[in-house]
């Protein structure tokens, strides 16, 4: 039997500072959702214009190895990164410059030329993925 019932609901990020994680959402489209903040909990939604949804877990302590997933020499389990799809490589590719947000790797096609691919960090070194689908 195959569980056919689910949909995708949000993705949590852990941060160090939420001002700065917020603010560097923001530029991609995200604001908070009033509705799912708790400082008690340490999470903050946010929801983009599309729908889609990340709650910032803000209760993270800087890694002096940047990214302990990632970045570290031993590969833990874990959650790597999140992946958003863009109607264009190129576009992003010109606005993450435009708003000084280096690009750690790609664009480049994977999949036998099925997606476009680059990577960005966050302010806390998270992974976040773009795919333009070719």
């Amino acid at each position: 039997m195959v569980f056919d019932t689910l949909t995708f609901d949000h993705v949590g990020i852990r941060v160090t500072d939420l001002a700065r994680a917020e603010a560097f959402y923001a530029k991609l489209g995200f604001v908070r959702d009033p509705e799912e903040f708790s400082e008690k909990g340490r999470a903050s939604g946010l929801v983009h214009p599309t729908g889609l949804r990340i709650h910032l877990i803000f209760n993270g302590e800087a890694a002096p190895e940047g990214n302990v997933l990632m970045d570290a020499p031993i590969k833990r389990p874990g959650y790597t990164h999140a992946a958003f799809i863009v109607p264009s490589m190129a576009d992003l590719v010109g606005w993450l410059k435009r708003e000084g947000i280096a690009i750690t790797e790609g664009p480049i096609e994977l999949g036998h030329g099925r997606r476009n691919v680059c990577f960005i960090r966050d302010p806390d070194r998270n992974v976040l993925e773009f795919n333009e689908i070719l």
